[in-house]
């Protein structure tokens, strides 16, 4: 996310000094986005970010039922709607129009939008499309985790697959390192 950009740029950094000093060893750090802008998830109250260490009813978490979801996306913050076409949208409102784009068919925001520009939107109506766009892109997310929380034996599997890849991963990378460096040992 938007948020993780400063530890990209500090792994690219120590990365380069390294390389620059040593030769090249370090591949340089890349954002995974797909080749797309990092976005930031809006929170639900307007204020930032969804944050797990901010408002608890203003967060929408992948283990939240589908009832949570509905009850924190229809208590997000609205207000009388624009009363001039083609308003600008308070930033509470475009939190809202974010996280519909996140979640919900082209077709869909473009038909908010288009009511949002015509002063005729009803925000509870939006809310209610958004809260079942939300569940149903939240709730498959949800049942394949706790289908995998569940399962002890494939977790222990998956831990030692992992940790064994891992571990020749970080020895390859720690025998160019030394090797860079002439710390034969």
């Amino acid at each position: 996310g938007k948020d993780q950009e400063q530890h990209l740029e500090m792994a690219h950094n120590f990365a380069n000094r390294f390389n620059h000093r040593y030769g090249e060893v370090f591949p340089e750090p890349l954002a995974f986005n797909f080749g797309g802008e990092l976005i930031k998830v809006p929170s639900l109250d307007g204020a930032g970010k969804m944050s797990k260490s901010e408002n608890q009813n203003a967060t929408i978490y992948l283990a939240d039922d589908d009832d949570v979801i509905r009850k924190k996306i229809m208590k997000a913050k609205t207000d009388g709607g624009p009363t001039e076409p083609n308003s600008v949208k308070p930033d509470y409102i475009e939190n809202i129009f974010q996280l519909m784009r996140l979640v919900s068919t082209t077709d869909t925001v473009q038909k908010f939008e288009d009511d949002f520009n015509n002063c005729v939107i009803r925000y509870g109506d939006m809310k209610k499309q958004l809260a079942e766009d939300m569940v149903n892109f939240i709730s498959p997310i949800r049942e394949k985790a706790e289908s995998i929380r569940t399962n002890e034996k494939y977790l222990k599997e998956i831990m030692n697959k992992g940790a064994e890849k891992a571990n020749k991963s970080a020895a390859a990378t720690m025998k160019l390192v030394r090797e860079a460096m002439g710390l034969q040992y």
